[in-house]
């Protein structure tokens, strides 16, 4: 594998990206306030993110998307159906994204085998993007700026473009289970997996 570095910007520019992402926090911030999803979660803070569980019988349904993703490939979600997936919006030019990319990293490799990671890069370029992937040898597909900020579409209000980093956690019938909106650490991604894997589990063993 061939790792090109990243060229960091130089102080100045990153103030201007810190007070981007800080406003773009604060819009996702704002989304949560205003989204109808607040009133069916458990929502508490870490300091660096709005983190929100979501009752089984209040979950958000979403739909199915095509994407080109960076690997070339397309991805059709129709095929994620009865697995738990795990998406991401971020992009190269975001700090919190790249704070919070070994995290997400460890996370991905720790459950490969029962969990889907999918990207969602945002407002991006595609030379930059996979320079990002490269860097943090980040092992799951992202799809392209181009069609991830229609797939977001396809979330019914529980991902916005404009919120950049979020993180969710969608059970195995295509359901919003929890939501974290700003920078994830590792433990509190697994904390929010563990449970919906659990009854998924639960699940599967109730119909044998």
């Amino acid at each position: 594998m061939h790792v090109i570095k990243l060229v960091r910007p130089r102080v100045s520019g990153k103030r201007l990206f810190v007070g981007l992402v800080v406003v773009l926090i604060g819009v996702g911030l704002a989304l949560f306030l205003t989204n109808p999803t607040s009133e069916k979660s458990q929502a508490r803070g870490d300091g660096s993110a709005v983190i929100e569980e979501f009752d089984g019988d209040r979950r958000i349904q979403t739909r199915s998307f095509t994407a080109k993703m960076l690997s070339g490939e397309t991805l059709d979600t129709t095929s994620l159906r009865g697995a738990v997936v795990v998406y991401n919006v971020w992009g190269s030019w975001c700090v919190p994204c790249a704070e919070e990319a070994p995290d997400l990293v460890e996370v991905a490799n720790q459950f490969e085998s029962d969990v889907t990671f999918v990207g969602l890069n945002i407002r991006d370029n595609e030379a930059a993007a996979r320079a990002f992937e490269r860097e943090y040898e980040v092992p799951y597909d992202s799809a392209v700026a181009d069609d991830s900020a229609q797939a977001t579409l396809s979330f019914n209000g529980a991902l916005s473009s404009a919120a950049v980093p979020t993180t969710l956690v969608v059970d195995r019938q295509g359901r919003v289970a929890a939501r974290v909106i700003g920078k994830v650490t590792a433990a509190t991604l697994r904390s929010l997996i563990a449970p919906v894997l659990a009854e998924s589990d639960d699940s599967a063993n109730s119909t044998r």
